[in-house]
């Protein structure tokens, strides 16, 4: 296995072992553009920690989610 492939398994690994994981969004550029300013306002160290907070926002308001 390459030292490439084997660095991005251990990566993953202590992620799952802090309770997290990543994933990849494929975002129109204005949204992306809003999470950026949003991130700049909130002082927040990358988009991840702005959608988290977003998420946390809807839940903490008692907003359900809804499935389509």
């Amino acid at each position: 296995m390459p030292s490439e492939a084997k660095y991005q398994r251990r990566h993953r690994e202590r992620l799952r072992e802090q309770g997290r994981t990543e994933i990849l969004l494929h975002l129109p550029i204005e949204d992306v553009k809003t999470l950026d300013r949003l991130r700049a306002i909130q002082g927040a160290a990358n988009r991840g920690d702005v959608v988290q907070a977003l998420i946390r926002q809807v839940t903490e308001a008692g907003n359900e989610l809804k499935t389509p």
